[in-house]
């Protein structure tokens, strides 16, 4: 082993400062981090542990000033190793000696500690936030929206990560990319959809698996998936694919329509334009799509079938993704997103006889809101989705049903 206990618990506690401190995503913060660290021959375990520091830092900050007396990302570096080392870390006996030598400065027992959490039940906001790791923001706008039974079912679902691959049939077809797969990967066929599947266990990191390197088989989110079937484009199709950056979903309508649709995908973001076509000519896209810069919201063109506006949004919906929003989810940034929406939609309306509208959003101020102040006909637009907050205007994917991150999804026609 080329680094020790101590070196773990600082560089998480540093990434932990980046994060909590400045706002930074996980990863930025990591490569920050890094930058500043001795070199060592892998910093794949720093990260993994990164990661689930991050994931569960609202309860480790809780269980650091119960049992540590501080709250300091430090000190919540060291309640991880105490409560989440063995889920990580394989060298047990190294991780039973560290722990045993933090404990001796503990104020207690770290099983007391964790059961003095049910004494928050009182405060539902509070209990679900520290219980499950998430901005008290999060759990307040999910109560507002569901449940309490199905938002406690949400927030444990979304503390699960889950890798979905897309078979690229541009590339190859189901049968070979399975067959690809299955040499290095353990994977688990979605039940209706034939090009997705999830990696369950793998013997390397998804990014080196063969099929992955070959663009034979591409991470993308089911999520992102239903919000290309809810547009169901056909060979034929003239599709505008509106906000297209980094056109993922682009190469999904190409996939669809059998290479034969006519797709045009606009892009405000001169350098994210050219990463887009670099990247469906690397899935086996580029000929089938027509990438413009333009402003998605001044866009005057030519009318289309079918729209695609997979809008930005807070992201609020990413917490299985991006650990970093279950700290920084940014809901005060909703007012701001939601005009930029409904001023995408608006004119997204005019460009094609029917619209899917996407959101990776938990709030409804970015979905059924938007999809309700632009006038039209808004419908769940898949059977799978799950209904939305307010009426049939859309469905949502959520954690505890889809394995997926909580996307808002509605087909929308104009009246």
């Amino acid at each position: 082993m080329s680094w020790t206990p101590d070196e773990l618990v600082a560089f998480v506690g540093r990434v932990l400062y980046e994060v909590v401190g400045r706002g930074l995503t996980l990863d930025f913060a990591f490569q920050r981090v890094k930058r500043g660290w001795r070199r060592l021959d892998s910093f794949k375990v720093f990260y993994d542990v990164s990661f689930d520091a991050v994931k569960h830092y609202f309860l480790l900050r809780y269980l650091a000033a119960k049992l540590l007396g501080s709250s300091g990302a430090k000190a919540v570096a060291r309640a991880w190793f105490i409560y989440r080392a063995d889920a990580v870390l394989y060298n047990r006996d190294m991780v039973a000696r560290y722990r045993k030598r933090l404990l001796k400065r503990a104020r207690g027992s770290p099983e007391e500690a964790l059961l003095s959490v049910e004494e928050l039940r009182g405060d539902p906001v509070r209990y679900l936030s520290t219980k499950y790791s998430y901005h008290p923001s999060i759990v307040e706008a999910l109560l507002s929206n569901l449940p309490r039974e199905e938002v406690e079912r949400i927030l444990e679902a979304g503390n699960a990560t889950w890798i979905w691959l897309r078979i690229n049939t541009l590339r190859a077809d189901v049968d070979k990319a399975l067959k690809m797969l299955e040499g290095e990967a353990e994977v688990e066929p979605h039940p209706a959809i034939p090009f997705a599947v999830l990696l369950r266990s793998s013997r390397r990191p998804v990014q080196y698996l063969t099929a992955v390197r070959e663009f034979v088989a591409v991470p993308q989110d089911l999520a992102s998936i239903y919000a290309v079937l809810s547009l169901r484009p056909s060979p034929g199709d003239r599709v505008i694919d509106l906000a297209a950056a980094p056109g993922m979903k682009t190469s999904l309508i190409a996939q669809l329509a059998e290479g034969r649709a006519k797709i045009v995908a606009v892009e405000f973001s001169t350098k994210r334009v050219y990463r887009m076509k670099r990247l469906l000519k690397l899935l086996g896209a580029a000929d089938q799509v027509e990438v413009v810069r333009a402003d998605s919201r001044r866009l005057r063109t030519r009318r289309f079938d079918k729209a695609l506006l997979d809008a930005p949004c807070t992201s609020s919906g990413a917490f299985t993704k991006e650990p970093a929003t279950k700290i920084y989810p940014r809901l005060e940034e909703a007012a701001r997103y939601s005009r930029l929406q409904r001023e995408l939609l608006v004119n997204a309306l005019t460009l094609a006889d029917e619209v899917v509208y996407a959101v990776c959003s938990i709030l409804p101020q970015e979905g059924e809101e938007v999809v309700a102040a632009v006038g039209g006909r808004a419908e769940k637009p898949h059977p799978d989705l799950a209904p939305s907050y307010r009426g049939g205007v859309g469905g949502r994917t959520f954690p505890h049903i889809h394995r997926s991150e909580a996307f808002f999804i509605s087909r929308v026609t104009p009246s």
